[in-house]
């Protein structure tokens, strides 16, 4: 019975009790994933999650000032549940299963894997995808106009001698955003970065990917004005190529951390 009862305290039992109580939004999960609205790369990110989870440790007692917290956000969790979105419900769900499962050192990066295996994209693209667009072509015209360019940009259009050039929705920057926040989360897991340095390099790569998206956005101009050839496959290879540059910074900057960290 004490055995029992001992297992009852670990942090498997907490997150099997989660699972079970959060049925609602694994079974909503489930169903976005097949329903058009978000490609499913979540689960490359929840793959992630998995691999750098601490099984093993899953087994040892729940430490008990994470207890209070658990309560406190289930309490959220129920309280919300009536009225709330279900990514609002989910995101509280995946707090929840964070703080009960996350490894020790490194569990921000951990948990944010969770958070950005939802099927967030879509749903954020309803809400961010016109601003960010319209900031995209705001800060391209300047950036054009070093090369000579006078472009006037007006909401999501750009133009310049009759041309006009209009910053579609794959231009807003949140898939290469998305992508960039999985690259950090699995660079913090693996380099085990603590939260306050997996915050900051949350914060730069995110600041890399949109000074990068900019950039693409005067790149696509030059080419769809036909300033420069446009072949095909012109399109797709200037995104691949400054998201590349932007990977290794975030890689660069994640073993920076990793370097300032040991010699403190």
């Amino acid at each position: 019975m004490t055995r029992f009862r001992a297992l009852l305290t670990t942090r498997a039992a907490a997150v099997l009790a989660l699972l079970v109580a959060g049925w609602p939004v694994l079974r909503w999960y489930a169903l976005r994933l097949g329903d058009g609205s978000d490609e499913p790369h979540g689960l490359a990110a929840l793959a992630a999650a998995l691999f750098f989870a601490p099984w093993a440790a899953w087994r040892e007692p729940l430490p008990p000032r994470r207890h209070a917290l658990l309560a406190t956000l289930l309490l959220a969790y129920c309280v919300a549940f009536p009225f709330a979105p279900p990514l609002v419900r989910a995101l509280l769900f995946v707090a929840a299963l964070g703080l009960a499962a996350a490894p020790r050192g490194f569990a921000v990066a951990w948990s944010s894997l969770l958070a950005l295996s939802l099927p967030l994209v879509a749903t954020l693209q309803f809400y961010l995808g016109y601003p960010l667009r319209a900031l995209t072509a705001f800060l391209a015209a300047p950036l054009l106009a070093l090369g000579g360019l006078r472009v006037e940009a007006s909401g999501t259009t750009l133009a310049w001698a009759g041309e006009r050039v209009i910053v579609d929705t794959p231009c807003s920057g949140l898939r290469m955003l998305w992508t960039g926040l999985v690259l950090a989360a699995v660079l913090a897991c693996r380099l085990r970065l603590g939260a306050r340095d997996t915050v900051t390099l949350f914060r730069h790569s995110a600041l890399a990917v949109f000074i990068a998206n900019t950039v693409r956005a005067a790149f696509i101009f030059c080419l769809e004005t036909g300033l420069w050839p446009n072949p095909s496959w012109a399109h797709e290879t200037v995104g691949l190529v400054l998201f590349g540059i932007v990977a290794l910074g975030v890689v660069a900057l994640a073993e920076r951390r990793v370097a300032a960290t040991a010699s403190t």
